[in-house]
């Protein structure tokens, strides 16, 4: 359990927070209380805490000025921050001390709970290294964007967060890029680890050779969770701002190269308004895949892919009927859909790049289901970079095939074994998933069916299966919700309430970020799959 400490000198809000908030389930305790800075410091000088909650405005020692006094004490304490609406000074100061993020009062207590969540996970994980300046990667702003592009946080408080970081919410066009430091594969198989090391040198040459182009607009920088470089600019004009993000692009490509640094660059779609950032991001992160058939050295844009020949032939392919296989065990129809398949593009006027396109999009899918299914990533993905280099050495269709009913038959014999590697209550809560999904469904309810801190449970489901319980659920949910957007002609609304989602537009949403589209656009794509058959 974390340790949390709390400063204000309000005692309603001081109560409030003491008793409305579940700390044990965000897992943290409370280890104490102040009613002024001052109070505050003589207690927490010696013992420290992990986490202070804290006023700005207090008459003894404001909760700046406690920051800076305890700073230097306890350099590893995280600062969340509590102000009203006309005290933005005061929060730029404290963005200055590396605050994790202000709340502004009334304290809206979902966005209080997300972000002692996210800061425990920061501690527990320690995914940001330490040696980032305080120049180079603003935590306050690394938080916002983060949240901002994975779209988990309010279009109403994004808004008021935008204007507080001087970032404009008025433009017309919003894009993303992503930019990832090609892995030596051979020098750590830690792909994290391995972006964290190396992660530094790749922002600061960024940011560098950015400033040294005089590109015109807004441009924002930052990490996201998974170590990738984002580089976010605005623009009025669609065309325009991917010419010019284009360009930005090339440039950095270019100054990267001189460096000796490999990197793998994808721009994401132009949307329209601050609230469509998320869907480019999702679009650049999705596009990094393709560097399995295209060179380290390319730009992959998302509106040259959509508007190529080459994409269009990659997204229609149906593969719900190949996970329907696989999920059957089934190797002999599973060889006569890839020999149906690869015979079909064979004879169709497409590209050798399209048809390989095509088995590297079956061998995804077959990962993915694997991962879904047995939910150990490490033996999900073991092996792969050596079934890929193989495929990606094949002359002919007929050996493509072959690879990839080798990675099927493999990943049929994986499924068929049992699941002895989860424990007895990772493996309920697994059954409660796959057959109670289109129930209410949480780790506190479930955490009291089986007796179990929810918390605990949390942290068990995620040690052993390496994803958390809400991505296992969401995302089989939506694969529940696929299936019956391609075989029923039932509402997206009733897919909504048949699959667990109370709100079609959390559904919806939720759909477009595990999918990359919205149900609508999934099932259009299906029925046209199906027309070209």
């Amino acid at each position: 359990m974390r340790k949390v400490f709390i400063v204000d000198d309000e005692p309603f809000i001081l109560e409030g927070l003491h008793s409305v908030v579940d700390w044990e389930e965000l897992g943290t305790e409370l280890c104490g209380k102040a009613y002024d800075g001052r109070e505050a410091f003589e207690q927490l000088k010696d013992s420290g805490a992990d986490i202070l909650i804290t006023d700005i405005m207090m008459h003894e020692m404001n909760g700046l000025e406690l920051i800076r006094k305890l700073k230097p004490l306890h350099p590893n304490m995280k600062f969340i921050v509590l102000s009203g609406y006309n005290e933005f000074n005061y929060v730029k100061e404290g963005m200055k001390l590396g605050i994790e993020n202000y709340l502004l009062k009334p304290v809206n207590m979902k966005e209080l709970a997300e972000t002692i969540q996210s800061t425990v996970q920061k501690i527990d994980s320690a995914k940001r290294p330490s040696y980032f300046d305080p120049d180079e990667l603003d935590i306050l702003r690394d938080n916002v964007m983060n949240r901002w592009v994975s779209g988990r946080i309010d279009p109403s408080e994004l808004r008021n967060r935008l204007e507080f970081l001087d970032i404009p919410a008025d433009m017309s066009c919003y894009a993303a890029a992503v930019i990832r430091e090609a892995p030596d594969m051979e020098a750590s198989e830690e792909l994290p680890s391995w972006r964290q090391e190396h992660g530094r040198q790749v922002y600061a040459s960024c940011r560098e050779i950015a400033e040294k182009t005089g590109y015109e607009g807004p441009i924002i920088r930052f990490y996201d969770l998974e170590g990738d470089v984002v580089i976010v600019c605005l623009g009025e004009d669609p065309g325009m701002l991917q010419e010019r993000m284009l360009q930005l692009l090339k440039e950095i490509r270019r100054g990267l190269n001189e460096r000796q640094i490999g990197v793998m660059i994808t721009l994401g779609s132009m949307e329209q308004g601050y609230q469509g950032l998320p869907q480019s991001y999702a679009q650049a992160k999705r596009l990094q895949e393709f560097f399995l058939t295209h060179r380290e050295d390319e730009i992959i844009s998302y509106g040259e892919m959509t508007l190529s020949e080459e994409l269009q032939g990659y997204a229609a392919l149906d593969t719900l009927e190949y996970e329907k296989l696989l999920l059957n065990r089934n190797k002999a129809a599973i060889d006569e859909y890839i020999d149906h398949l690869f015979t079909v593009r064979n004879t169709d006027p497409v590209s050798p790049v399209q048809i390989r396109n095509f088995a590297v999009e079956l061998i995804l899918c077959t990962k993915q289901i694997v991962k879904e299914n047995k939910l150990n990533y490490q033996l999900a993905t073991s092996g792969y970079k050596q079934l890929f280099t193989a495929l990606f050495k094949a002359q002919t269709v007929g050996m493509l095939a072959k690879h990839v009913k080798f990675i099927a038959h493999a990943a049929i014999d994986y499924l068929s074994v049992e699941d002895d590697e989860f424990s007895p209550v990772v493996k309920q809560v697994l059954h409660q998933i796959r057959t109670k999904y289109a129930e209410e469904l949480s780790l506190k309810t479930l955490g009291y069916e089986f007796n179990i801190h929810p918390f605990y449970l949390g942290q068990l489901f995620l040690k052993e299966t390496g994803v958390s319980f809400s991505d296992y659920l969401n995302s089989h949910r939506i694969k529940k919700a696929k299936t019956l957007l391609t075989e029923t002609q039932m509402k997206t609304s009733e897919i909504s309430r048949s699959v667990g989602y109370l709100e079609p537009g959390y559904f919806y949403r939720q759909f477009k970020k595990y999918t990359g589209m919205s149900p609508t656009e999934f099932r259009n794509m299906v029925k046209q799959a199906a027309c070209c058959e």
